[in-house]
């Protein structure tokens, strides 16, 4: 299809308004030409750095990552060589609570004005694990650095004077973060102290009593 090529040219004022694709064709047989009009600034931003934007971004995808990482535990202890659904529910319950708060710091981003990128999720590192302690030494060592990417993203925040963000963070996650690494921190241990040449029948009795408790609760 031919189109004038007086249309190659549009006023500067549509860039500024919308953003858009324009199909433009200058001769006949000449591939048609997508160009990507700039998107509009975002009318609700105010006082939101672009490196905070930047690391909630990054923080984002760091909370799917570790959800990954539970969503595996989770399936590897309920297989039936393994056995271990209580563990496995344990770790369930968390890969959810995981992608619930990267949900979160999306609205927020929405919210702010901000635009939400999404970053290449890496998977675990193994998808297999020797045993329950070994599996919840990893997802420790996941919840750690979690936890420093807040307190980075928090101190990134002070510094921007960007009250509204440090008290989203301070109200919704670091304290849950350092309670849930208190929790698996003591299930590492009573495991450890359990360990014998009886590992499978320890680690059986802690994932029917301990955890098992746990879900009755719940």
């Amino acid at each position: 299809m031919w189109v004038p090529s007086t249309l190659g040219t549009l006023p500067g004022h549509l860039g500024r308004r919308r953003g858009f694709t324009v199909t433009l064709a200058f001769s006949p047989g000449t591939p048609a030409a997508r160009v990507r009009l700039p998107a509009p600034p975002s009318q609700v931003r105010q006082d939101y750095h672009p490196e905070c934007e930047a690391a909630l971004n990054s923080h984002a995808a760091l909370e799917l990552h570790a959800s990954f990482q539970c969503l595996a535990v989770a399936f590897y202890l309920d297989r039936d060589d393994v056995g271990l659904k209580h563990f496995s529910r344990f770790f369930l319950l968390h890969s959810h609570e995981h992608s619930k708060r990267a949900e979160s710091l999306m609205s927020l981003q929405n919210r702010r004005g901000g635009r939400v990128s999404f970053h290449n999720i890496r998977k675990p590192e193994t998808q297999e694990w020797e045993s329950g302690l070994k599996a919840m030494q990893d997802a420790l060592n996941v919840e750690e650095h979690i936890n420093q990417s807040l307190l980075d993203l928090h101190q990134l925040a002070t510094e921007k004077r960007d009250p509204h963000l440090c008290h989203f963070l301070e109200t919704g996650y670091l304290d849950q973060q350092v309670e849930f690494i208190k929790e698996l921190a003591g299930h590492v241990s009573i495991l450890r102290k359990t360990r014998s040449a009886e590992d499978g029948l320890a680690e059986y009795l802690f994932d029917k009593l301990t955890l098992g408790d746990g879900d009755k609760k719940d």
